[in-house]
């Protein structure tokens, strides 16, 4: 008999009244000990594992993972991940050749809005028109970074530029439809806003 079952006879043992005691009896070969406890740990140590084999925004960031040259890429670079960005909009917004950007008063804004505000960014030629630092207005270029708070614009001159986005108002041209996309409702990473809920009530930008 080993220890562990040695002590469940004395654990079951206690449980009986002291003067009955002596009329108990335990036969081992009706006891199953399960070993859930060592199960349990070796599942908690695959989890640990494979969560150390990830990495997070720290480590993320100090292996400069999140960064771009700003002088080695070329606006060329950059077309054919625009030319992607074109097919992909598109579906995204279920639009069709020919198609308007619906009114106000039209039952599709609501929801075309909102996938409006949800949608990625990377690929997309953007440009500054109204912003709070002047020296941003004007500037274009295609998209190719969207953080929580900046957007990484490559522009003509091959030069790319961090746009605060709760700074600026910026011009989104899709086809024949011309868009203006307030920059403080985009203030959140790409692949939480495309998830998130929108509020269908949006205040105008100050």
């Amino acid at each position: 008999m080993d220890h562990a079952t040695a002590d469940l006879k004395e654990f079951i043992t206690d449980l009986v009244m002291p003067h009955q005691r002596c009329n108990v009896n335990i036969i081992s070969d009706h006891i199953t000990m399960l070993d859930g406890t060592k199960i349990k740990k070796q599942h908690t140590r695959k989890r640990r594992a494979h969560k150390s084999a990830t990495l997070n925004r720290r480590e993320y960031a100090k292996l400069g993972l999140n960064t771009l040259p700003t002088r080695q890429m070329k606006y060329e670079d950059a077309l054919p991940l625009n030319s992607l960005w074109k097919g992909y909009i598109q579906e995204h917004l279920g639009l069709r050749e020919g198609d308007q950007v619906p009114q106000v008063h039209d039952s599709r804004y609501e929801e075309f809005s909102k996938q409006l505000v949800k949608m990625d960014l990377h690929g997309a030629q953007l440009t500054v028109i109204q912003s709070k630092c002047k020296t941003l207005e004007g500037l274009h270029g295609i998209c190719v970074m969207d953080t929580k708070n900046i957007l990484k614009l490559l522009g003509l001159d091959h030069r790319i530029r961090s746009i605060p986005k709760s700074e600026c108002v910026f011009g989104l041209k899709v086809g024949n439809m011309d868009f203006t996309i307030f920059g403080q409702h985009l203030n959140i990473r790409p692949a939480e806003r495309s998830v998130k809920k929108i509020k269908s009530y949006v205040e105008p930008f100050k």
